[in-house]
């Protein structure tokens, strides 16, 4: 299998999505690790297993409609809504992400395609990173993380500073921009679970950025700068945790959507941007849209 992705943009040929065939609903909170989930569980809004495949399937014909390969993770024992989090490629390397204890047995359901790949890095699982948090823009690859005393017990907290190390010896022709964000067991509109929870490239030269989920102001200010003020979409922290930012680009012209967002889609089609819709209702109880359930493979190089 060829696989190769420079771009968040640029014309997507093969993707792996996330199912729902074996989703269980937790025994008990204990059993959740964000604050979204948490929260659903809590009023009894968990969601449901056939509303959660009906509304992948959605999002499988959309893809298959634009002419991409997709491909699914195989069937474990275990919830595997979010491919995303599993692994990243960048150029011709798939990272294999050392996630959260609580949730390697979904990384067996990579089992098929890494088979297929011949460039896999490994990281010890140290070094915790997961793939919502990398975000490739070209010869750049902005990368979220949390670097706070309290990271152990920060549940909400997935990539480290020793992952992204890693990465830079590793990627010697990419430069590497950190990005620390704000994170929050309890509350939605204070964490950023993911960088593409925050921040997500679109079209040729513009990006949706929620501001306020960036710890770091140093930081903040060179994406700011990366892209230029006119160039971006800003959303409010409330936005942010209804997942404004969780959009898919399946081109440079197309964008992959929750109906809901009505502000975002007027911006997107004010850009001249092609928007496909979907309702992503259930599956956004989850703490994830669009962009966590796809990890693409192969797009177009730019």
């Amino acid at each position: 299998m060829n696989i190769l992705v420079n771009s968040e943009t640029s014309d997507l040929k093969e993707v792996l999505i996330g199912n729902s065939y074996n989703f269980k609903s937790p025994i008990n909170f204990r059993d959740l690790y964000d604050p979204t989930s948490l929260i659903n569980y809590l009023k009894g809004k968990y969601p449901i297993k056939f509303r959660l495949q009906n509304q992948l399937s959605r999002l499988k014909n959309i893809l298959i409609k634009y002419g991409v390969e997709v491909h699914e993770l195989d069937n474990v024992d275990t919830n595997q809504i979010f491919s995303r989090d599993l692994g990243f490629v960048i150029d011709d390397k798939f990272f294999l992400s050392s996630i959260i204890p609580d949730r390697e047995l979904e990384l067996k359901g990579l089992k098929s395609v890494l088979k297929n790949i011949d460039n896999v890095v490994r990281l010890p699982k140290s070094a915790h990173i997961e793939g919502g948090d990398v975000v490739v823009d070209k010869n750049y690859v902005f990368i979220g993380y949390y670097g706070k005393n309290d990271y152990k017990n920060q549940i909400t907290a997935r990539t480290n500073k020793k992952a992204i190390k890693i990465i830079k010896d590793k990627l010697i022709d990419k430069e590497i921009f950190p990005l620390e964000l704000i994170k929050s067991s309890l509350k939605p509109s204070l964490n950023a679970l993911h960088l593409d929870c925050c921040f997500q490239p679109v079209s040729k030269n513009k990006a949706v950025i929620c501001k306020e989920a960036f710890a770091n102001k140093i930081e903040l200010n060179f994406l700011i700068s990366h892209f230029g003020e006119h160039n971006i979409f800003e959303i409010t922290l409330k936005e942010m945790s209804k997942l404004y930012c969780n959009f898919f680009s399946i081109n440079e012209n197309t964008v992959v959507t929750d109906k809901r967002f009505g502000r975002l889609i007027s911006w997107f089609r004010k850009i001249g941007m092609n928007v496909e819709m979907v309702d992503f209702t259930e599956i956004s109880k989850l703490g994830g849209l669009f962009r966590c359930c796809t990890l693409p493979l192969r797009r177009e190089k730019i």
